[in-house]
């Protein structure tokens, strides 16, 4: 447990209270839902998004699909409820099953198909243009390992508190346990990637969306990336 004395966050019933603990622990079942609304608030909660239960579709779809492409997870737990998350994947580590959470991804974008076809649409066509522009900076970047930060998330009401740094800390310690040197991460002109510098970490591609992309794209999209040798 890490204290936080005379640290103030907004508690998931929308209470201010005092932190008392911080704990930090691998990824629970228990943990998918509460998760499932941090990733709605942060990505699926905007005007694109046709109404909060799409928006929870989506964030189940999202968060779903992270934990079926990684080996690594971390949990914050503030007072017992997770407020944050980092998921990481190295290749020199695949003994998990991940089957279930494919299968989930899957059940999900059925979901989201049956709610709102139109919507559900959209949504593909938002991730099906992120993960071309995503494969195309790991390819000019030279990169050949498959060590990726896959997610990275803290909910917004408990940011400042260096939850994300410890998480962070977390998958880099996970990668040097591992003998892995390099290790990469998404992330665009939509979500704080300045963190990720202050953290280390440099940037190793840029694309700037076309103004026909921005309907659909963010402005701009980076690849970043981690060196343990340096």
């Amino acid at each position: 447990h890490i204290p936080h004395p005379e640290r103030w966050y907004e508690s998931a019933e929308g209470k201010v209270c005092l932190v008392s603990t911080v704990l930090y622990r691998p990824f629970e079942e228990d943990d998918f839902e509460p998760l499932v609304e941090i990733v709605r608030a942060l990505w699926h909660d905007d005007d694109n998004v046709p109404d909060a239960t799409f928006g929870t579709l989506e964030a189940t779809c999202d968060l779903a699909h992270c934990l079926s492409v990684s080996t690594f997870s971390q949990v914050a737990l503030i007072d017992g409820e997770p407020r944050g998350i980092v998921l990481a994947r190295s290749e020199n580590d695949y003994s998990q099953d991940l089957a279930r959470w494919a299968d989930l991804e899957a059940e999900s974008a059925s979901a989201m198909d049956s709610y709102d076809a139109e919507a559900t649409r959209a949504f593909q066509t938002w991730y099906d243009g992120m993960r071309e522009v995503d494969e195309r900076l790991l390819a000019s970047s030279g990169l050949t390992l498959d060590n990726e930060i896959t997610l990275l998330a803290v909910d917004p009401s408990a940011q400042g508190l260096g939850i994300g740094t410890v998480l962070f800390d977390a998958a880099s310690s996970y990668y040097a346990s591992l003998g892995d040197l390099k290790a990469y991460l998404y992330t665009d002109s939509d979500c704080t990637w300045s963190f990720y510098e202050v953290h280390g970490m440099k940037r190793l591609g840029r694309y700037k969306s076309t103004r026909e992309e921005r309907s659909v794209l963010p402005r701009e999209m980076y690849l970043y990336g981690l060196d343990l040798s340096a």
